[in-house]
């Protein structure tokens, strides 16, 4: 009885914040307030340092609110299911660190809004925790992640386009290089790559021990 009701916390808990993230995205663009402005990052502005934590959760239109906030729900649940309380610190300095350095870094003049650059964050991190943990669940995340995202990769280069013509790419790069560092950072962290010691069997028994018996058993067949 106890063990189920664990395991029901822990898959609800899965989707708490992620959801509590995705209303309040959903609530700010359909509320009264011009998010756009007053939520934006504009680079080396002091007036607009508050962008750093407010800018994720403004959107320009519902195309825009819609690829980002569905991923970005899927990414989150994943992150807070493989690396537990240690998700949300992870998070914490996804969100905080991608804004900041779209403040420093992105060019000036720009007003910046939208959480792809948490989004692209996430989606690095996950994707080469898988490579650098070798953790066969996360290295299949991995896979998964570039079966559904793998265009994205493209979102952290500098193409002329008509639809890549109002999209911060800085953003994006920001997000997918530090999501890489954070893997790097924190690979002693969370869940690792299963090591199988060679002296146990699956049911925990010693081999070395069993080895000896059986040799036992063939020098007395012999002998008799």
């Amino acid at each position: 009885m106890t063990a189920s009701i664990e395991n029901k916390k822990i898959t609800i808990s899965i989707f708490i914040l992620p959801s509590i993230v995705s209303l309040l995205i959903f609530f700010f663009h359909y509320s009264n307030l011009d998010t756009r402005l007053f939520f934006g990052i504009q680079p080396q502005n002091l007036h607009y340092l508050t962008g750093v934590f407010l800018a994720p959760f403004a959107h320009s239109d519902y195309s825009h609110l819609i690829n980002n906030t569905i991923p970005l729900f899927f990414l989150m649940s994943l992150l807070i299911y493989f690396f537990d309380s240690l998700s949300y610190r992870l998070l914490f300095l996804m969100y905080f660190f991608t804004g900041l350095g779209m403040w420093f870094l992105c060019p000036i003049g720009h007003n910046i809004i939208g959480a792809s650059g948490v989004l692209y964050c996430l989606s690095s991190f996950l994707f080469f925790s898988g490579l650098i943990r070798r953790n066969r669940q996360l290295m299949s995340i991995s896979l998964l992640i570039v079966f559904l995202y793998g265009s994205m990769f493209w979102g952290i280069f500098d193409i002329p386009s008509n639809e890549m013509k109002n999209v911060s790419w800085e953003s994006h790069r920001i997000g997918f290089v530090l999501g890489i560092l954070f893997s790097i950072i924190f690979k002693s962290k969370g869940p690792q790559k299963k090591v199988y010691d060679w002296g146990e069997d699956e049911n925990g028994d010693n081999n070395e021990s069993s080895l000896v018996e059986n040799n036992q058993e063939i020098r007395y067949t012999i002998k008799k």
